[in-house]
């Protein structure tokens, strides 16, 4: 695979800029023949999606379809022989993080290249019975539908669908009122590409059936003001107390006065009122954290143990991004923030690498987070 090389749209009358431009987060698209036959391999099969779902570790479950308005989901882990059983069940198995917990299939990411990492959230597959489908439903994040074996049937909306009705007594978020608009039975290597809350509804036509579903998602915006105000308070002494105001005459013993609210109303203006230094660290540490598997980065490893022969790899359960500022780089990785080159932040966060050959060339500040990173986890000695 020629990993700087590959383009999702090499078949496709749009290009990547038009894609950017008049469709992402905006309108559907399928484009057909999109990721190569020989890439698809990168992502498992159905038998490996099943042995992946009986890890204890790992998120799965399964959605029964009994009726047009009858679902039922299981959660894993499962046992190899309860797959036995469903022969006769309309069933979909699911199963998320892929890219965390088989790193290899983190190099189909190397389609989606234009589109900044930071918001990738996870790989997740799929497979099942013919007809297995989780129902028609809209997801709040963008994602990028690949099929990997078999067929699957996609109906889909062209509008988004904000608070759509739902099915009575379900387990899952699914439309009681779906009504599709575009339908297309997308074959291995055709990749369908939906913006957020935009309904879909897709069924499998094969028993080979596998689809790898490639999610972008970014903070809703009560995520986003839930954590500022979270950082922003962390920041202040519980010794800066609300303090009553003074009253000519004192109010009855039960009220809340308009002095009151007035006095909270300046509290809140002074404290919340935002400047570029203090959202820069907080959403560079937020959004290296944001929606992360549990993943401990402590494993206090020995730097004397590193291989100085092996390349350092960015862990597959680690987030990273930069702010530039000249040559510099303020840095985060899994919610920690530190000052850099940018050219070691480029590394990390734009190649997720970091060759063997410049160890004994990065500064003192470099070495020092690199060092840290290691010990931590967050780097990994790349396999050879």
């Amino acid at each position: 695979m020629l990993l700087n090389k590959l383009n999702l749209f090499k078949n496709s009358e749009i290009t990547q800029e038009q894609f950017l431009e008049e469709y992402w987060h905006k309108k559907p698209l399928l484009i057909r023949n999109a990721v190569a036959h020989s890439d698809l391999s990168i992502l498992p099969n159905k038998v490996q999606i099943q042995h992946l779902s009986c890890d204890e570790n790992i998120q799965s479950r399964i959605v029964f379809k009994n009726s047009e308005n009858q679902y039922d989901v299981e959660y894993g882990p499962f046992i190899e022989n309860d797959f036995d059983e469903l022969d006769q069940d309309c069933w979909n198995l699911l199963v998320s993080d892929i890219d965390k917990w088989q790193p290899k299939t983190r190099e189909i990411l190397n389609y989606f290249n234009f589109i900044r990492n930071w918001i990738f959230d996870d790989i997740m597959v799929s497979c099942g019975s013919n007809g297995g489908t989780v129902g028609p439903h809209t997801d709040h994040y963008d994602v990028f539908l690949i099929q990997v074996h078999g067929q699957r049937q996609w109906d889909f909306t062209l509008d988004k669908i904000f608070n759509p009705d739902l099915m009575p007594e379900q387990a899952l978020k699914l439309m009681s009122q779906f009504k599709a608009e575009e339908s297309h039975l997308l074959n291995p290597g055709d990749v369908l590409y939906l913006p957020p809350e935009v309904g879909h509804y897709g069924i499998a036509t094969s028993d080979d059936c596998v689809t790898c579903s490639i999610g972008m998602r970014t903070p809703s915006q009560s995520e986003l003001l839930t954590s500022f105000v979270d950082h922003i308070a962390q920041n202040i002494s519980d010794n800066h107390r609300f303090e009553e105001p003074q009253f000519n005459s004192q109010p009855n013993i039960g009220e809340i006065t308009q002095k009151d609210i007035s006095n909270i109303f300046n509290i809140l203006e002074e404290k919340l009122k935002p400047n570029s230094n203090s959202i820069t660290e907080w959403f560079g540490k937020y959004i290296t954290e944001y929606r992360s598997l549990f993943f401990e980065f402590n494993q206090y490893k020995n730097f004397d143990e590193l291989d100085t022969k092996q390349d350092l790899t960015l862990s597959p359960f680690s987030k990273s991004s930069y702010i530039k500022n000249q040559e510099l780089a303020q840095l985060f990785v899994n919610g920690q923030a530190y000052m850099s080159s940018l050219s070691f932040a480029q590394l990390i966060c734009d190649k997720k690498k970091i060759p063997r050959s410049i160890f004994t060339k990065l500064d003192k500040g470099d070495s020092s987070i690199l060092k840290e990173l290691f010990e931590n986890g967050s780097l990994l000695q790349a396999q050879e």
